[in-house]
């Protein structure tokens, strides 16, 4: 499981620490090709007029938390979560724009969910790995090799690049932006982005791990912590713009929860 740091219950506070194919062809643990299962997200995103598929993982099954790319939720108005356990809804809770992090809060709370264990170190050049996304109730799962590290790799034309990345020697589908990229063990490396320039990235766990744990959770329930990314919240703006026609930058401000798409039969279990 990934490692949550949970503050005490009197505080308030919650630290976070978390070729297509069915099956996950780099994991041949059963259990973890089960936690890949139960573990890894299919979003899609309504952003001004566009729908953007996305994948995420799960980083607090208890919490219902997911940390997927910004880049591919940004002014999203509504978010639909498909699991291996059925179709969801969620919010963002969290941003860090320079950093291409997002953080989703599935609703309602949904029992069976796992966040799938860390591999607990970066993969070199040449290492076998797979990356692992989601197209509603099917794991998309794309055999890929390391190319080494890079800094200040930008995923896009005009996004934030990255303060560190793992290079792929290879290109991954969109939907499959913001999902696991996982090693032979079927434990997760990093987080990979599709790129549109014959390649993609993957941003290193440990370095996800280390900005989840710089949030907490406010008086409103949202999760704060990453002011200092939002300074590049006017290139995820005009990256938006650029992309999906309607998009509006109301629908973006920054750690303002986005209202929950309301599927029939839901709205009894929200209250609860």
């Amino acid at each position: 499981m990934i490692a949550l740091a949970l503050v005490a219950a009197t505080a308030g506070l919650l630290l976070i620490a978390g070729a297509h194919g069915d099956s996950v062809s780099a994991a041949g643990d059963p259990a973890a090709a089960d936690q890949l299962e139960l573990g890894i997200v299919a979003i899609d995103a309504r952003i001004g007029d566009e729908r953007v598929e996305s994948s995420g993982t799960v980083v607090d099954p208890r919490a219902g938390l997911v940390v997927t790319s910004a880049h591919t939720v940004w002014g999203a108005t509504s978010l639909r979560l498909s699991t291996g356990l059925g179709i969801l809804h969620g919010r963002v809770v969290a941003r860090a724009p320079c950093a291409d992090l997002a953080v989703i809060e599935i609703q309602p709370r949904l029992p069976g969910l796992v966040a799938p264990k860390p591999a607990g170190y970066t993969p070199q050049a040449t290492e076998l790995l797979s990356a692992v996304g989601r197209r509603a109730d099917a794991l998309l799962t794309i055999p890929i090799r390391a190319a080494g590290t890079a800094k200040a790799a930008a995923i896009e034309p005009g996004l934030p690049p990255l303060d560190e990345a793992i290079r792929l020697d290879a290109a991954v589908v969109p939907a499959s932006s913001g999902g696991a990229l996982v090693d032979g063990r079927g434990e997760v490396v990093g987080m990979t982005l599709a790129t549109t320039r014959g390649g993609a990235l993957a941003v290193p766990w440990s370095t996800i791990q280390a900005r989840l744990r710089e949030l907490r959770i406010d008086d409103q329930r949202i999760y704060v912590g990453w002011r200092s990314y939002y300074r590049c919240a006017p290139q995820l703006h005009a990256y938006a713009r650029r992309e999906h026609g309607g998009y509006d930058p109301k629908d973006a401000v920054i750690n303002a929860p986005v209202p929950a798409t309301r599927l029939p039969g839901t709205e009894e279990l929200d209250r609860q």
